[in-house]
């Protein structure tokens, strides 16, 4: 049978253009890093340096922390506050860039940056052929435009697990999408092994089960049991990694008080919930940091506006990916500090914000103007060890 190559190349331009729209992106991320290198002074406070080339630009701040795991694996002092300790960084992405630093030869750290951007094209992929699928191929090139120029979206190239984690969450929507419920819930147990976020797919497994099962009650149990323990996977496996290694479990959850001044996962919740933060919003504060608070704002608002035209499930890790972070680390005295990063795993509130922007095209320039300004900005500083995540 003869392969028709002109169908072929026909189905495969939309994809095409959605990857470019991205590449396009990375060309603004890169010019920046560029610009930055040249006229941003370096912070002194960056000290650890992975080599010379333009790449390792992409390398800061917690990269650090992900190839020492690679190199060195894990430690622990048992001591939950004071020195900062890698037990906090979930395992699946510096094994990942461990595995291919191995058979390639690369040093853990630059795997760590061709693992993030090989996922990240792929994301690219997945995300478009989920929107066209549920929507139509304006919203999703739109969708892929809006996430690629976000600013949070320079984390998707950087030595960071958001390029990682979110390949892992599309993987799960688009399994879920043609009812494998085993298989999105291995691609959700593996996200949680990336990310705290990928708890968020839990709820989105089980109300899809709740659809297609809710007429058989036996069924339902038996696959919500199995999907559950298998969707939760990477997060207990981890766990029972640091009981056998340190004898203690938890490790994970309080060491992250070394990162937040000393607060306990408690306090930060209690705090989250009688919405401390919003308190303090520095409303005169448009620095690159202070812009987190606005973004997840922004993220929250399209969120929520965008359900009554999405489906469920989608508003439904959305809410979840801004709320996870939100509850256990905005408490602390960083405030909203890293939203912008963590907003980037909300892919849906980019297919509302693309809904919006398809009628307006005064609002589509605004957006992503406003995005690519921010994000060149986030790069060139990034570059130069300057707090931007």
């Amino acid at each position: 049978m003869a392969i028709d190559w002109a169908a072929r190349r026909h189905n495969a331009g939309p994809y095409l253009r959605a990857v470019s729209i991205y590449l396009c992106s990375r060309l603004i991320v890169l010019l920046a890093i560029d610009f930055g290198s040249i006229y941003v002074p370096l912070w002194k406070g960056g000290t650890w340096h992975s080599g010379p080339p333009w790449y390792n630009h992409l390398l800061r701040w917690d990269s650090e922390w992900y190839a020492g795991i690679a190199e060195h694996g894990y430690h622990y002092s048992g001591v939950p506050t004071g020195d900062l300790q890698p037990v906090v960084f979930y395992p699946l992405y510096p094994l990942l860039s461990r595995f291919v630093a191995e058979i390639t030869g690369i040093s853990p750290a630059v795997a760590l940056l061709v693992v993030a951007n090989t996922a990240a094209v792929l994301a690219v992929v997945l995300l478009f052929r989920l929107v066209r699928r549920q929507f139509d191929d304006e919203v999703a090139l739109l969708a892929v435009v809006l996430l690629s120029f976000y600013p949070g979206s320079l984390f998707l190239s950087a030595g960071y697990t958001e390029a990682l984690a979110l390949l892992l969450i599309l993987c799960c929507f688009t399994l879920l999408d043609g009812r494998r419920y085993v298989a999105a819930s291995v691609a959700a147990g593996l996200a949680l092994a990336t990310r705290s976020v990928g708890v968020a797919l839990l709820p989105v497994i089980l109300w899809e089960l709740w659809l297609n099962f809710r007429t058989d009650r036996k069924r339902l149990v038996i696959y919500a049991l199995a999907c559950t323990a298998i969707a939760s996977a990477g997060l207990w496996l981890y766990m029972l990694y640091l009981e056998l290694a340190f004898g203690h479990p938890f490790a994970f959850a309080d060491a992250q008080s070394a990162f937040n001044g000393d607060t306990s996962l408690g306090g930060r919740l209690i705090a989250a919930l009688t919405l401390q933060p919003f308190l303090h919003l520095r409303f005169t504060d448009f620095s690159p940091a202070g812009l987190d608070q606005w973004f997840f704002i922004l993220l929250l608002a399209l969120t929520l506006s965008g359900s009554r035209r999405m489906p469920p499930s989608l508003t439904l890790f959305s809410l979840g990916a801004l709320l996870v972070p939100y509850l256990t680390l905005s408490g602390g005295p960083a405030g909203f500090t890293s939203m912008t990063r963590f907003g980037v795993l909300a892919f849906p509130a980019f297919i509302a914000l693309a809904e919006y922007c398809r009628r307006s095209l005064s609002l589509s320039f605004a957006a992503i103007g406003l995005f690519v300004a921010v994000l060149a900005l986030d790069a060139a500083l990034f570059a130069q060890w300057v707090w931007v995540d």
